[in-house]
């Protein structure tokens, strides 16, 4: 009794159990969206924060600024109090003002930096899916065993029976390197069927046995070998990308002193010593502004920052057109898999890598869409906001 019982709660668990994992684990494409789309509501309302705040104080300072221009202009003379105040608290204010300006400024870039590391950590995961998008596909292995005839089994069960009938004085065997060519064994295989002594009628099988086959290698031989040909060309700009991303990393924050690379920093999940860093130059920068409005170091650090947004911008940019190029590309193999014109005729002997790769290449139209695009990003005022535009 008690086995049963625990056999039947084993059960009510494993029946849960998928249930709870897909309701648990949101999509690829959802978590993708979301992150992008908190990343852009997130920035907007930082900066729109920031911007409501600056204009708030400096206003408070100007009315301050009014009253006391108002006051020495009452009081003009060296010997009246309330003149020699009224500068004094003028140059406060001026102070005030300059501190609230570069408070301001130091906290836009800070945010503004921020997300600068956000999307490099985003795009940066689409690349490395991508990639494994890419090793995991059996587009290679399918292309190649569709190409060749010979990767058939009833195309090899026909060979062997047209040879042990092939026509005495003409029997002879292929050269192995020959034999590996898909036309050159295709051709030879029509003419032993030619040449072989059995009767009329088991020749017409064994050529409708071949013959979709042959068609379907023959007539696709040659646009198979563009899809493959391209998704490695695919794969490897995708390779080129991901080592683009990791440089703009490096370069982007050196601009901090932070010198781990991507990789490393992302394996370690070392994002809080990353954003300590970058509150700490936020704060020197601004306290030798602060100490001297005309240092050179503070204001080359800044145009150091401000570069590397852009450049995070100019990557967007680039990472967006691989994503467009990559779907037209996978929409030109769809287009060239849907127009084998005997498919109907030979659907039955077309061997099941051929819906594998159709499938496959409709999964990643899909997945270059939805999973891997940003095509919220042209023309966004988060682009706008990279480049410090308000």
């Amino acid at each position: 009794m008690k086995n049963s019982t625990l056999l039947q709660l084993w059960a009510m668990v494993l029946l849960l159990l998928p249930a709870a994992l897909f309701a648990s684990t949101p999509t690829m494409e959802a978590d993708s969206l979301l992150s992008f789309t908190n990343i852009c509501v997130d920035f907007d309302y930082e900066m729109r924060q920031i911007q409501s705040e600056m204009r708030q104080e400096l206003q408070q300072v100007a009315v301050e600024l009014s009253a006391t221009e108002h006051e020495i202009a009452n009081t003009a003379g060296w010997k009246n109090k309330r003149y020699k105040k009224a500068l004094e608290q003028k140059i406060l204010l001026l102070e005030k003002q300059e501190r609230l300006t570069l408070g301001f400024q130091g906290a836009a870039l800070k945010v503004r930096y921020r997300k600068g590391i956000d999307l490099i950590k985003l795009m940066y995961e689409k690349i490395l899916g991508l990639d494994h998008h890419f090793t995991g596909m059996q587009t290679f292995q399918n292309i190649s065993m569709l190409s060749n005839p010979n990767s058939y089994p009833e195309f090899e069960k026909a060979k062997e029976v047209l040879e042990k009938n092939a026509n005495k004085k003409f029997n002879m065997q292929l050269p192995s390197l020959l034999n590996t060519n898909p036309f050159i064994s295709g051709a030879f295989t029509l003419v032993t069927a030619l040449l072989s002594e059995r009767p009329q009628k088991a020749k017409e099988a064994d050529f409708e046995q071949i013959s979709c086959i042959l068609d379907f290698t023959v007539r696709m031989n040659s646009d198979l070998s563009v899809v493959r040909n391209e998704t490695e060309f695919l794969k490897q700009a995708n390779q080129t990308m991901k080592e683009e991303c990791e440089k703009l990393f490096e370069e982007y924050t050196k601009a901090v002193q932070y010198h781990v690379p991507l990789e490393k920093c992302r394996g370690n999940d070392d994002w809080e010593t990353l954003q300590e860093m970058l509150d700490k130059k936020i704060q020197e920068m601004e306290q030798q502004l602060l100490a001297n409005p005309t240092a050179v170091g503070a204001s080359k650090d800044q145009i150091n920052l401000e570069f590397a947004t852009q450049r995070v911008s100019e990557f967007i940019s680039k990472y967006s057109t691989f994503i467009a190029q990559g779907t037209q590309y996978y929409q030109k193999f769809d287009n060239i898999v849907s127009n084998y014109e005997n498919e109907d005729v030979c659907k039955a002997q077309l061997p099941r890598q051929f819906t594998e790769l159709k499938f496959d290449i409709k999964s990643t139209i899909e997945k270059f869409d939805n999973t891997y695009n940003l095509p919220e990003i042209q023309g966004s005022r988060l682009k706008d906001l990279l480049y410090g535009l308000n």
